[in-house]
């Protein structure tokens, strides 16, 4: 699917919200999915089966279960009425405070705490409507509290992760090894910036899974009896 049919898909969930069919707010809020991942864990092709499989489960569904990665930031820059040229400000990482600190002077973008702000009530608002699955930018610590929300984290090993991003991806194996360390090193810087977390923390997770052991689908099984489970249980 490409980029542009994604976005309408999210956007036609976004749409879906405010249709014929408003959820009552006496009712249980739909379950929704946070999704924390490696570099080359599969996080993208889980995601994306994960939300197709949700979608066949319940075809009647008034808010159809989406799935938010990069498009993530067109919604949030959308909801507050920004720029599309803002994206490059808002990366899964932390950006030069001094090229940031003096465009914000002149005027051309908002502040990074503002964007990061913006990213967080938008995260919050989908994770409260619920049928969304959520890929990156702390969204485990974002929905954190919420009883609604399964928060799952994909980790491998180096070896199976390099496989994944040269067969998969088409890199060379050098390219590879420094797309992995620098994409996860972002990740990390990322937490560790906004929310004080480490990413690694299997405590900040209901589920963490390694994806060397099992298929995609049979990940997507486990996700669902997760999802299913958390809704009989009861917040501490």
């Amino acid at each position: 699917m490409s980029d542009t049919a994604t976005f309408n898909e999210c956007c036609s969930y976004v749409a879906a919200l405010v249709q014929e069919h408003p959820i009552p707010k006496d009712t249980h809020v739909p379950s929704a999915i946070t999704i924390s991942r490696q570099s080359g864990a599969r996080g993208r092709s889980i995601g994306k089966k994960l939300k197709n499989r949700l979608r066949a489960d319940s075809p009647k569904d008034a808010v159809p279960w989406t799935f938010f990665d990069e498009t993530l930031v067109e919604k949030v820059l959308e909801d507050h009425d920004l720029p599309k040229s803002l994206a490059k400000f808002m990366p899964e990482d932390t950006v030069n405070e001094y090229s940031s600190t003096v465009n914000e002077i002149l005027g051309r973008h908002p502040s990074l705490w503002t964007l990061f702000e913006h990213t967080t009530q938008t995260m919050m608002r989908l994770c409260s409507v619920g049928h969304c699955i959520l890929v990156g930018r702390g969204g485990n610590k974002v929905a954190e509290g919420l009883s609604n929300v399964t928060r799952v984290r994909f980790v491998g090993s180096h070896a199976r992760r390099m496989q994944q991003m040269v067969t998969v991806y088409g890199k060379s194996v050098d390219d590879a090894k420094h797309y992995i360390k620098d994409e996860d090193h972002a990740r990390h810087r990322y937490m560790k910036h906004h929310f004080n977390s480490e990413i690694d923390d299997p405590t900040q997770y209901d589920l963490v899974i390694n994806t060397d052991h099992y298929s995609d689908e049979a990940v997507v099984e486990m996700i669902l009896a997760a999802v299913e489970a958390k809704k009989g249980c009861k917040p501490l």
